[in-house]
């Protein structure tokens, strides 16, 4: 305990003085000579064959289907391919599709699928099976099948036209609630429902129910738009995908070695289509036994890359690491403050309802300050305003979306300027919902129950009592802590009481969620969302009145009128126009609080940055990296990013 303490009261002094250091090269980079001296440092590298990396826990299955593992798709992404692939600079380009092109509106995709590709198995031997359109068919056709327990389909299952109706007719036969139609007739009838189809062994279409320029973007990023060997999954039912050995492959890599506790190592794929564009011939990734961190394996030379958390940096800055330190870039995954509208809590519950008390809450975050308890040197560059995440979705002349009018003067916002303000609204909120003697209009006395995490009990006057729920980490904790700390500096302990819980069941999600209906127990907790491909719906779409991932419990139509202004445009400039709208309602009424990206500071690596696919979207990909004997500087990295730049902007 005295351990977090001490970080509290680092995180403090952030708080009241601000962070100056930057972190800076010994010298300036050229720009002009960026490309002859990184070709330089390229030249000056030895290079090794593998590359090493970890896992942390076991998993059950290789299904890429129905996974929910990130490292299990990472490895999926390694060893299978899809239609396209993104190069070093993020831009699509021919994978197991050498050619594709779309209609006018963006509704119908047609893809050239490479013409004699086999599957291969887990020692990378070519099996009977040819890779065809058909494929790309049977993966729609599997994931449009419930029993087969798909991950994250909502957004493909949506898209795609007829996939909707084919997968939820299939669950009422299951469900007995349509008890006249057979099973099989309906599942033979999935070409006439579907839109996707072969229009010949070597060419897939797919007709999607709206516009999509972004659908490229999907397909690096969802796993439900990979192809399958349709007869030999079906062969193996249950068993598919359940280790290396039942599963095929044909991607740069396969899985040749599956221990689930000890090692899973991907083996270059000889008779993969771009062979000659796999640098590295293994990957291997080590489980990270109890008690270990990967900092600890990459200084022990077991590990190629290791993030580096805010007391690690601290400790590494005047050592034999310190010029090894390397700035993470942004990340497309946003931390939030959720506020619950539906919660126990009379005190809170009334004044959530207020936008005064919202924009309280919203000016009285230092968004910096809660940054630097992940970058130690540049804290601000983590600050985040918006629900999407800048540099991820571009309209037809290439603006930022999060540059469009008015979500422009969101993202633009510094609510953390004038601190003063956040006492104004809350006095604003005051004057409409207290009486003169300080006590809550229609509020009484009585006990809040979030057990198990919290009973509390309020008096219905000011101070409001506001319950911020987090879990039991020490690095949550800490935020928890000095979330308080500013709250109740910035609006005033007169105002506000921020209490604190942590919840220790190791279900988190299943303590914050109460019932399905709610009420939730928490006043306020802190999640993450990330834009997963190049259109805002991906997030906006499900944080609607009735949206899946409204964990606040809001009701705001006017914001949901403007989600679907979007989903209906005509044009994707149109969409993107509304749905910055809906984005701005959203969050200048602040009924949902984006505070920082989720980026963790910093890292280090023997691997060399820009020479593998640029993944916006997706998981990594290891196709072309090329992995040092020599951990990469700081100053190195610097020059190489100059050229990469130089590179992306001709």
């Amino acid at each position: 305990m005295k351990s977090v303490l001490k970080r509290v009261l680092a995180a403090l002094i952030v708080l009241s003085m601000g962070l100056t250091a930057m972190v800076a090269c010994d010298k300036p980079v050229d720009p002009a000579n960026a490309a002859a001296d990184a070709q330089e440092i390229l030249e000056s590298k030895e290079y090794r064959d593998t590359y090493k990396t970890y896992f942390s826990t076991s998993y059950s299955s290789l299904n890429y289907f129905s996974t929910s593992y990130a490292t299990v798709r990472e490895i999926v992404t390694n060893c299978i391919d899809g239609l396209v692939e993104p190069d070093v600079y993020g831009n699509y380009v021919a994978s197991l599709a050498e050619s594709w092109e779309h209609n006018d509106d963006y509704t119908v995709w047609t893809f050239k699928i490479r013409e004699g590709l086999k599957w291969v198995d887990h020692t990378g031997a070519e099996t009977e099976y040819a890779l065809t359109a058909e494929d790309f068919v049977d993966g729609i056709k599997y994931i449009g099948d419930p029993l087969n327990g798909a991950y994250s389909l909502r957004v493909v299952r949506n898209l795609i036209a007829g996939l909707y109706d084919y997968y939820w007719g299939l669950d009422d036969i299951d469900c007995g609630l349509d008890t006249e139609t057979n099973r099989a007739d309906l599942e033979a009838s999935f070409s006439d429902i579907v839109g996707v189809k072969a229009l010949d062994e070597y060419t897939v279409q797919y007709t999607l129910e709206s516009s999509a320029p972004y659908f490229l973007s999907l397909i690096e990023s969802s796993m439900l738009l990979l192809p399958v060997e349709y007869e030999y999954a079906m062969a193996l039912g249950e068993d598919f995908g359940v280790d290396n050995t039942k599963m095929l492959y044909c991607g740069p890599y396969y899985v040749s070695e599956f221990k689930r506790d000890k090692l899973i190592k991907l083996t270059k794929n000889e008779n993969y289509w771009d062979a000659d564009k796999v640098t590295l011939n293994t990957v291997e990734y080590q489980m990270i036994p109890d008690g270990t961190t990967s900092l600890e394996m990459f200084q022990r030379g077991e590990l190629d890359y290791t993030s580096v958390e805010t007391e690690a940096y601290q400790s590494l800055q005047n050592g034999e690491w310190a010029d090894n330190l390397i700035p993470n870039e942004f990340s497309f995954s946003t931390n939030y403050l959720w506020l619950d509208f539906s919660g126990a809590n009379p005190e809170y519950n009334t004044f959530v309802q207020n936008e005064n008390f919202r924009k309280a809450l919203q000016h009285a975050v230092n968004r910096t300050s809660l940054g630097a308890l992940r970058e130690p040197v540049d804290p601000a560059r983590l600050v985040r305003n918006t629900i999407n995440a800048e540099g991820a979705i571009f309209n037809s002349e290439g603006v930022d979306y999060t540059q469009l009018e008015p979500l422009a003067n969101v993202t633009n916002a510094d609510y953390s300027k004038d601190p003063a303000a956040a006492r104004t609204y809350m006095e604003a909120a005051i004057a409409e919902l207290c009486n003169e003697d300080g006590t809550i209009k229609g509020v009484s006395a009585g006990t809040v129950d979030y057990l198990p995490v919290i009973k509390t009990e309020v008096d219905g006057k000011l101070p409001v009592t506001l319950i911020y729920v987090g879990t039991d980490d020490e690095d949550e904790i800490i935020l928890a802590q000095l979330f308080e700390a500013m709250v109740e500096e910035a609006i005033g302990k007169d105002y506000i009481d921020v209490e604190l819980a942590f919840d220790t069941s190791g279900d988190f999600y299943g303590t914050v969620g109460g019932s399905v209906d709610g009420p939730f127990n928490y006043d306020i907790y802190w999640d993450s969302l990330s834009t997963g491909y190049a259109d805002p719906s991906g997030i906006l779409g499900r944080i609607t009145t009735e949206g899946v991932e409204n964990v606040g419990a809001y009701n705001v139509p006017e914001y949901d009128a403007l989600v679907e202004k979007a989903l209906s445009a005509e044009t994707f400039d149109e969409r993107l126009e509304y749905f910055a709208q809906a984005e701005a309602f959203l969050l200048e009424g602040a009924y949902m609080i984006p505070v920082i990206s989720s980026l963790r500071g910093y890292h280090m690596s023997y691997e060399i940055p820009f020479t593998g696919p640029r993944c916006l979207y997706g998981n990594v990909r290891y196709k072309g990296v090329k992995v040092a004997t020599e951990a990469l500087t700081m100053d190195e990295y610097e020059v190489l990013e100059a050229a990469w730049t130089a590179g992306k902007n001709k």
